[in-house]
């Protein structure tokens, strides 16, 4: 029953995570602790997609979770518990420093859509196209990132591939107040002209609400933003673009970072 109902979902969010990052479920990676101290020697970590406030709605499920450790040797996860609105990893952490915890690269349905004037559109019921329209299949790819450190932090620069977003400032080292530098990068080079979006968490308790942010990337890639208060945000990007195989599929790339913004000491 549980396995039909995560497929079920699974067909049902599908669209959702194909439109709006003010729309679409989120996926994301929420650890219960993301500066673990020397004698902690594993996190756990939540995996779940949510829509705007991180709160598990629907399971995240991966054959890729795996985390890359200190010493940049990655290790598959395979998630202690699979409830219905959310996948537990249990991680270990074997020595000091950080580490990159990852869903990995995820692979959805395909949806139909129609490309109209370099646009696409989805439609959940049949539509007949405009003059001009080219019907197209949009295959959606999701990863879902977040860096936890043991003790005494390290160098987070890990080799990875594909779409991400890169802590230029230190993950471990965000305080209020100050500036948050991040990269967009897939197979490591930088991707300029890009929307990234903040979303800060637990908004539902704030006296002072903190809307959704939307920033362009620079030549570099790069986006800087300054969190007025202390608490945990989720930053998300989505690239599409065209199968460089085939003209009539088009790729839906969406990648997150959950990071956590420290009170000023």
């Amino acid at each position: 029953m549980l396995l039909t109902r995560l497929k079920t979902l699974g067909l049902w969010l599908t669209p959702l995570l194909l439109g709006s990052a003010a729309q679409a479920h989120s996926p994301y990676l929420k650890p219960n602790t993301f500066n673990a101290e020397q004698q902690r020697k594993h996190v756990t970590v939540e995996a779940s997609f949510a829509e705007g406030e991180l709160r598990p709605d629907v399971a995240m499920k991966s054959d890729s979770f795996h985390v890359i450790g200190p010493d940049g040797r990655r290790q598959p996860l395979v998630p202690a518990a699979v409830l219905k609105d959310a996948s537990y990893l249990e991680v270990p952490l074997d020595a000091s420093g950080t580490y990159l915890v990852s869903s990995g690269v995820r692979k959805g349905r395909l949806a139909k859509a129609l490309l109209r004037r370099g646009q696409l559109h989805f439609t959940e019921q049949q539509e007949d196209p405009l003059p001009g329209d080219t019907p197209v299949e949009v295959q959606s790819l999701t990863r879902a990132d977040v860096y936890v450190s043991r003790g005494r932090p390290s160098a987070v620069d890990f080799d990875t591939d594909g779409l991400e977003i890169y802590p230029v400032t230190r993950p471990y080292d965000l305080y209020a107040g100050e500036t948050v530098t991040v990269r967009v990068r897939e197979n490591r080079k930088p991707l300029a002209g890009e929307t990234l979006t903040l979303i800060a968490d637990g908004q539902s308790y704030a006296s002072q609400k903190q809307a959704e942010q939307h920033f362009s990337t620079n030549a570099a890639g790069e986006v800087s933003f300054k969190p007025q208060a202390a608490g945990v945000y989720l930053l998300q990007v989505r690239v599409r673009r065209p199968s460089p195989d085939k003209p009539t599929l088009w790729l839906s790339n969406t990648a997150t970072l959950t990071i956590e913004v420290q009170a000023q000491p």
